[in-house]
């Protein structure tokens, strides 16, 4: 059940290219062996006048930035090995640099989660 929040800092001049969530979606799903309709992804993208970093003046980098939720996530070297995969999925489908790519993950979402009125337990 891992839902990613992406957001994309866009490019002056960038659109976000149609379809981008669905093959995002099925990309991290096949990445981390989840079943069909399992692996969520929400895109968004950011203006790039909306994002700075301190110091960097108008030579900004554009990063995307990763959220991920999941019922319980890995931890020691199967937690690196995921937030390998899914920065290598996100950077060449999102066209960046896997430097360019931050990872953030939610603590364990079971017992905190709900879907259609049911907590996931």
């Amino acid at each position: 059940m891992p839902i990613f929040d992406i957001e994309i800092v866009r490019r002056a001049g960038e659109a976000v290219a149609p379809g981008l969530a669905s093959r995002l979606a099925d990309a991290l799903g096949n990445a981390l062996g989840a079943a069909p309709g399992k692996a969520w992804v929400r895109l968004r993208s950011l203006a790039p006048e909306a994002y700075a970093e301190s110091g960097e003046g108008d030579g900004r980098a554009s990063p995307v930035f990763v959220t991920m939720t999941a019922s319980a996530p890995p931890e020691g070297e199967a937690l690196d090995r995921l937030v390998a995969q899914v920065t290598q999925v996100v950077a060449g489908l999102a066209g960046r640099p896997a430097e360019n790519v931050h990872v953030l993950l939610q603590p364990a979402a079971k017992g905190r989660i709900a879907f259609g009125g049911k907590v996931v337990k």
